[in-house]
């Protein structure tokens, strides 16, 4: 503001040239009447003067004196109106260098600092005097710079304000700081631009106290999500508020299928029932546990251990629960599976003393087959020496001492498997195997009513394996087949038995029928040992099974997708 130099003398000096002005004015006339329009003489003037000229002498002398009083009006208006000016023009000053953030006022047209207060002057680390007359450019780096007067025109050329919320500046004391500037542009009476405002905010620290605490919400959620374990946060009604990937994860539900559901819906009807009695406890103490089963997306259950901890707000009221699940399945099925196994070890102990027991009775039974194969022989010579013997009596005689040395044969097996000694392995055809034992089991078969039907195709190649032992699967095979008729009302069971050679030098044997099928409780478990739906079963065949066939380099499977029945199979090597 420009400043005014009147003073109480310089008033009193242009009273006094007003005055003397009119005394001028008044000599002056009386002169002009004297010695130009030959009036009289001076004296004459002076004392005696005439009615027109004491008028117009008087009445000019008065308009001095007004207009001196005038003047004096004048100049008494504008010192006050100069004093308020100053007065305000201090008030102006404190108010701006008091204010906590820093304001600046720029030129319109080179954008160029005019003004600055005292908290710009800190936070720039530049005094008033560096900065006037100055722009951005002679203190920040050029991006920097070129980003405020990009934002300076921007205001000056829309005419309305331009709010920066965040802005990174270099300052010369105090280093890299983060501002919020909004910028006004001062406009004159015919709306241009004459000025720009600057009025900017350090959020250096309230920015940093952001980062941080987005720092510690990422490294709290990265801890939520990389739990291993189901977390829950509900308020006191059950409403879930949160969850964690885990149970995202692990449950197959999506995140916003979980948030805003009550924790219940994905509960057992009983496990609801526990947390209905659990939660007046969790509310008044805050904490509670117990053993719950969580129902997943497809129906698949989990079992729980359920930890929930209250969390309090300022006056101690808990506003909301923390809800920690832990997946025990794998827990309660290793202990489940512990007594099993002890169950088992009884079981395999017994079937050990059994063992030792098959061993003697194999020894026993030696003797007496030894004894009904030479009895048979001795009756088909005696038979075979009368004149005109049965063609039938003969035939059982071969089948009788046939099936005395296969009894024989699996004496021996059975003495050589209980004593651990090593297989006997022989190369033989694998059809040819199959012809036997549906020749074995050919009175079990007609007992049963079922029909065997052979599609057998790898008469080609043969494979090298102990036989008695191969004979010993297909056996289990076929009769598993033939007792899921037992107590199935089929009008015609149907037993197929098919050989094939595969592409991998493998030949496939499928024994397939039209049964009941297999329970899909025991689909899983069918092969271990102990596990059978048979009343009277050891559980023991199929496993057996899968060890004989493993052991001679294939494998015995089946298939669970197979509709209308069951259907078993085992791979051997084709030998060289």
């Amino acid at each position: 503001m420009a400043k005014n130099n009147s003073t109480p003398s310089g008033r009193y000096t242009i009273i006094w040239i007003v005055l003397l002005v009119g005394v001028g004015f008044y000599v002056t006339d009386i002169i002009i009447d004297v010695f130009i329009f030959r009036n009289g003489t001076l004296k004459e003037e002076i004392l005696n003067p005439g009615y027109y000229e004491v008028w117009m002498r008087s009445a000019v002398f008065l308009v001095a004196i007004a207009f001196a009083i005038y003047i004096q009006l004048l100049l008494r208006n504008e010192h006050k109106t100069s004093e308020r000016a100053k007065t305000a023009e201090k008030f102006l000053n404190s108010v701006i260098d008091n204010i906590p953030n820093m304001i600046f006022i720029k030129d319109a047209t080179e954008l160029r600092f005019i003004r600055v207060n005292h908290a710009g002057e800190q936070l720039l680390g530049l005094t008033t005097k560096e900065l006037l007359g100055n722009n951005d450019y002679d203190f920040f780096p050029e991006s920097q710079a070129e980003f405020f007067t990009r934002k300076d025109r921007e205001a000056l050329e829309s005419g309305v304000n331009v709010n920066i919320p965040e802005e990174q500046i270099d300052t010369a004391s105090q280093g890299k700081r983060w501002l919020h500037t909004k910028k006004v542009p001062i406009l004159d009476d015919n709306g241009q631009p004459i000025y720009l405002l600057g009025i900017s905010e350090d959020i250096t620290k309230e920015k940093q106290a952001a980062s941080d605490r987005k720092e510690t919400e990422i490294r709290f959620q990265t801890l939520f999500d990389s739990a291993a374990d189901f977390i829950f946060v509900i308020d006191p009604e059950g409403k879930i508020i949160e969850t964690n990937r885990h149970a995202c994860e692990h449950s197959g539900y999506e995140k916003h299928e979980i948030i805003g559901e009550n924790i219940k819906k994905f509960f057992t009807r009983e496990s609801q029932d526990t947390c209905d009695c659990c939660f007046p406890g969790l509310r008044e103490r805050g904490y509670n546990q117990a053993d719950i089963e969580f129902v997943c997306k497809d129906g698949h259950i989990i079992q729980m251990e359920c930890m929930a901890t209250g969390v309090p707000n300022e006056s101690g009221c808990f506003t909301s629960f923390l809800i920690i699940q832990r997946d025990v399945t794998d827990k309660n099925r290793a202990e489940k599976d512990a007594r099993r196994h002890q169950r088992d070890m009884a079981h395999v102990m017994r079937l050990s003393t059994m063992g030792e027991m098959a061993t003697g009775m194999a020894h026993e039974l030696n003797q007496p087959l030894t004894a009904l194969i030479s009895y048979c022989g001795t009756a088909a010579s005696l038979v075979n020496s009368l004149p005109s013997p049965p063609q039938q009596l003969g035939e059982m005689l071969e089948l009788a001492t046939e099936q005395a040395h296969r009894a024989g044969d699996i004496i021996r097996h059975l003495r050589v498997f209980v004593s651990k000694e090593e297989i006997s392995k022989e190369t033989f055809c694998l059809d040819q195997v199959i012809w036997d034992v549906i020749t074995f089991l050919k009175w079990e078969v007609q007992e049963s009513g079922v029909k065997i039907e052979l599609r057998l195709g790898g008469q080609t190649r043969k494979v090298t394996a102990d036989k008695i032992q191969i004979e010993q699967v297909l056996i289990n095979l076929v009769r598993n087949s033939l007792e899921a008729f037992e107590h199935a009302e089929i009008a015609e069971g149907r037993v197929v038995i098919q050989t094939r050679l595969l592409p991998n030098d493998m030949i496939e044997v499928s024994v397939t029928d039209n049964g009941p099928g297999i329970d899909a409780t025991m689909a899983d478990k069918i092969f271990d040992q102990f596990q059978t739906s048979k009343e009277k079963g050891m559980g023991i065949g199929l496993s057996l099974s899968r060890s004989i066939i493993e052991v001679h380099g294939g494998k015995l499977w089946v298939d669970k997708k197979h509709q209308n029945g069951a259907l078993f199979g085992f791979e051997l090597p084709v030998s060289e």
